[in-house]
């Protein structure tokens, strides 16, 4: 049985495509097959009509950076204290007692608001989260996160066949995983066809560490046995991630907020995309990566929530406009709205089932909040 959705406009995020008015999609078994305006499709439809009413709809929601594995610990961590405060108050707390209930929550909000996929980063339960967002109805790029290990795995993504998404691997961070477990990691995602994820450039403590400068972050991480055999690199994160061959098309690096202009040219160069996690890197640090040299340099962009130990809440429309409330310059509707739909579902593999509306896609769709265009102006 066919489905007419009709709304007021539809941004369809096709390339170059206009925003459509007046407009319609018709759907069958869960996939678009036809997309224009209610008065060229209406006339020839037979099936059930759904009018949305005066809203602006886009694509389904992809949340590019979550850290699903933490949603029990909304509202517990501290805020705008820093980064080693928080990371110490977090590893003080049960952050590995997972509570399928809160999980369960979660999941449930992202849907409520809009979000049809997410990348999420698993430290500890891969499967159980692959699992849960299987069962839950959402797309999903699970990446199972390489953290302080020294020895590269047999195979660092964990086996299992999934309907609605893939696993995958991600390696934490420059300083907390071995060189070698990075680069094999990253090698395993490429043969495989994969994303690669990686935590970059997140804070000036990561700088200070890779430069061998002092630290209160290594500090804490060695009063705890580990990084004990670090020796720094004595470079800047994303030369030094660069290389290593990590950075390529394939690779999804989060945060990227202590940079200059060399690093923003460095990565663009290399075809990585960026995500962006504005409201988490407020509330750990009252912190911002220079979002207007990133969108200046054309380097793909993506917006992620992080995880709910770092922010108030998993509603992706809600990150996009604190960011661009925020954005020192011009912004239209369709960039914004590209790096929440079509950027993540290219860089997460998705690109044929999700990202833009046009036949051939899954028919699934959000509401652009009206504060959201009012905004913008458009």
């Amino acid at each position: 049985m066919s489905e007419l959705f009709r709304a007021a406009k539809a941004a369809t995020m096709i390339p170059g495509a206009p925003v459509i008015d007046d407009a319609a999609i018709i759907a069958s078994q869960g996939i678009i097959t036809g997309i224009g305006t209610y008065g060229d499709l209406a006339p020839t439809f037979s099936g059930t009509v759904t009018d949305l009413g005066d809203v602006t709809i886009a694509p389904g929601l992809i949340n590019a950076h979550s850290h699903l594995e933490l949603a029990h610990l909304r509202g517990q961590c501290p805020t705008g204290q820093g980064f080693v405060t928080w990371v110490e108050d977090l590893l003080a707390r049960p952050i590995h007692d997972l509570d399928p209930d809160l999980l369960d929550q979660a999941l449930r909000e992202l849907k409520r608001t809009g979000t049809v996929m997410v990348g999420d980063i698993a430290t500890r339960f891969a499967k159980e989260m692959a699992g849960s967002l299987e069962a839950s109805g959402l797309f999903f790029v699970v990446f199972a996160e390489a953290i302080g290990e020294a020895v590269p795995k047999r195979s660092f993504i964990p086996g299992g066949e999934y309907s609605a998404g893939v696993m995958s691997v991600a390696g934490h961070a420059l300083y907390t995983t071995h060189v070698r477990v990075l680069r094999a990691a990253k090698a395993e995602a490429v043969q495989r066809g994969l994303p690669f994820s990686l935590h970059l450039s997140e804070h000036d403590d990561e700088v200070a560490i890779m430069a061998g400068e002092p630290s209160g972050f290594l500090d804490l991480l060695r009063g705890r046995g580990r990084l004990l055999d670090f020796v720094a690199p004595q470079k800047r994160p994303v030369q030094h991630a660069a290389e290593l061959g990590l950075l390529d098309e394939t690779t999804l690096a989060v945060h990227c907020v202590k940079v200059t202009d060399e690093d923003i040219e460095t990565v663009r160069r290399s075809g990585a995309t960026v995500c962006l996690c504005p409201r988490s890197n407020e509330y750990i640090g009252r912190d911002r990566a220079p979002w207007e040299k990133w969108v200046a340099s054309g380097t793909p962009l993506c917006l992620g929530t992080d995880s709910l130990a770092s922010n108030h809440d998993l509603d992706l429309y809600a990150e996009t406009t604190w960011f661009a409330e925020r954005y020192e310059g011009r912004l239209s509707l369709t960039d914004l709205l590209a790096m929440i739909t079509r950027t993540p579902a290219r860089i997460l593999g998705a690109q044929a089932r999700l990202g833009t509306l046009e036949p051939g896609k899954t028919a699934v769709f959000s509401t652009v909040p009206d504060g959201l265009i009012d905004l913008l102006g458009d």
